[in-house]
């Protein structure tokens, strides 16, 4: 077990050390240290399954990627099985667990919203509240804690908690139920399975979306399927600004929004109609005030 005395430091066990690839170390060196422990050795100490404990307050963006063999930095995609737990005595900051997929983190104190793709479970350490992936959830069938329900056929999240990154990279044909309000990066990465948002949802919703369907029964913020490769987002209300920016592929339904070139706007068809009244659960009248986004001659709704 590692130990870390820390008060507040941000990116700890951030497995993509504040998108390293972006900043080339001007925001984060891998190799600075915290209570004697480099970031690089957090990450790596975590990859091979042990236990990071961090004594006092860890900051925001605690195990971000938390999990995730990253192909920015050398890794082959996925998930890397057997990640191992981080424990915190103390508070920990805002955006816990973004794009998290394997692991667990442990917490003592509060903890500051938006969380990030985390949900809580039962515990097997007490004193402390457990949260994983929403995304292992998914896969494993994992137990939550009430009042959010998980079951074969996915997950119904109520607990009212403002989350981003919910859903990213879910390989699984299962369904996300949240009954309040998104964040931002709702879906990213995702490559199946639909994500079912019953308020609104932040910017960057379907980020690097790869396949399945995200519903937004409210508006979304700006940026709505930025370089989305394939799937499908149906927005009730309006896709904000800049939607599909440097889209690949796939398609966004929307009541209003501002998309970018080249992706053309246009009248939906008489055989995509139907299922945008059924996805949005409006009438077909009202489906006929929807315009679809996407590239020339890419695939309609199913």
């Amino acid at each position: 077990m590692l130990r870390i005395n820390a008060s507040g430091e941000r990116c700890l066990c951030d497995f993509t050390f504040d998108f390293f690839w972006q900043h080339k170390g001007s925001r984060l060196d891998m190799d600075q240290t915290v209570s004697g422990i480099s970031f690089r050795r957090m990450v790596q100490a975590l990859r091979q399954g042990e236990t990071i404990e961090i004594v006092g307050d860890a900051g925001s963006r605690l195990g971000s990627s938390l999990g995730v063999d990253l192909l920015r930095l050398g890794g082959k995609g996925g998930p890397v099985e057997g990640t191992g737990k981080i424990i915190v005595d103390g508070n920990v900051g805002s955006h816990m667990g973004i794009s998290m997929q394997r692991g667990a983190i442990y917490v003592s104190g509060e903890i500051k919203p938006p969380l990030g793709n985390v949900l809580q479970v039962p515990s097997d350490l007490t004193g402390y509240r457990k949260f994983v992936s929403a995304t292992e959830i998914l896969e494993k069938g994992l137990t939550v804690l009430q009042p959010n329900t998980a079951d074969k056929n996915g997950l119904t999240i109520r607990d009212g908690i403002l989350r981003d990154t919910l859903g990213a990279r879910n390989p699984i044909d299962k369904t996300i139920c949240l009954q309040a309000d998104a964040g931002m990066s709702t879906g990213i990465l995702m490559r199946t399975g639909l994500i079912e948002v019953l308020g609104d949802a932040g910017q960057n919703t379907g980020v690097l979306m790869q396949g399945g369907r995200i519903v937004v029964r409210g508006r979304c913020g700006d940026f709505t399927g930025a370089e989305m490769r394939s799937g499908e987002i149906l927005v009730e209300g309006d896709a904000g600004s800049f939607c599909c920016a440097r889209m690949r592929g796939g398609v966004v339904y929307a009541r209003a929004g501002k998309s970018v070139p080249p992706v053309c706007v246009q009248m939906p068809s008489s055989q995509e109609l139907p299922a945008i009244a059924k996805a949005l659960k409006i009438p077909m009248m009202h489906a006929m005030m929807y315009r679809k986004m996407s590239l020339p001659n890419d695939d309609k709704i199913r």
